[in-house]
């Protein structure tokens, strides 16, 4: 618990608290969680068995990287598409504040990227639970990574890049401040923060694809995001919008 004291100093909300030096996942942990009113929190040193988007491993070291799950409660109506780039520009705007560093960029739905290697990820999952919708957060930002460590997929931390890396606990407070503040916004007024700074952070913006999605296969270019965070692909049929980037492939 030392370890987080300075951590748990700098939160801004009353936080229902998980704290660990080693754990399989952090999702998994608030998954198995009984259901608080208060919003959850589960931060660890490391993960031995960290996954991502589609059931993809996400490696770590001791302290190589920030690794938490938040989990909260919305109402059971709110549409959360696009609550995964809300909260990836949440990320971007703490690091930008700590680290004095931009460039980052928002890679639909859920990674973020600095040029064509991956800074950090986001895992959504959601259920119902008295009729309240919750959302499990799951974030992994790398911080300082060893070479040494086995990545399948071109990824940079921010030693590599920020031009100032600042104090670990005080960033990943940054951080967990900036997801819950900028949710609570999503929950009251949508998409509509995130829209117009959406072209600054867009990674994808003319990027070519092919899409194969219920049968039907599609070309066309990437032309942002609609109101409720699905991708915008103009084709010669007209606007296609996506919502999951499982059938995308890049041409």
């Amino acid at each position: 618990m030392d370890h987080y004291s300075s951590l748990k100093k700098r939160l801004d909300f009353d936080l229902d608290c998980h704290f660990f030096d080693s754990i399989d996942s952090t999702n998994a942990f608030l998954a198995n969680s009984p259901y608080e009113t208060k919003t959850q929190l589960c931060v660890t040193r490391e993960q031995t068995k960290g996954y991502g988007q589609h059931g993809r491993k996400w490696a770590s070291q001791k302290d190589g990287s920030i690794i938490f799950s938040i989990r909260k409660s919305f109402h059971e109506h709110t549409n959360i598409n696009g609550l995964s780039l809300v909260v990836g520009l949440a990320i971007i705007k703490s690091i930008e504040y700590q680290c004095q560093f931009f460039g980052l960029k928002i890679k639909w739905p859920n990674d973020i990227y600095y040029e064509d290697k991956k800074l950090a990820g986001i895992l959504m999952e959601n259920n119902l639970h008295n009729g309240k919708q919750y959302v499990l957060i799951g974030v992994g930002v790398n911080f300082k990574l060893s070479n040494k460590i086995v990545i399948d997929a071109p990824w940079v931390d921010l030693s590599r890049i920020a031009n100032r890396l600042p104090n670990f606990q005080h960033l990943t407070a940054s951080i967990i401040n900036n997801i819950i503040d900028f949710s609570d916004d999503f929950q009251s007024n949508g998409l509509s923060s995130l829209l117009s700074h959406w072209e600054d952070y867009d990674m994808l913006k003319g990027v070519l694809i092919k899409s194969k999605e219920s049968g039907q296969e599609f070309q066309g270019k990437i032309d942002g995001i609609t109101n409720q965070g699905a991708l915008k692909v103009l084709t010669e049929e007209g606007v296609k919008e996506l919502y999951s980037s499982m059938h995308i492939e890049y041409i």
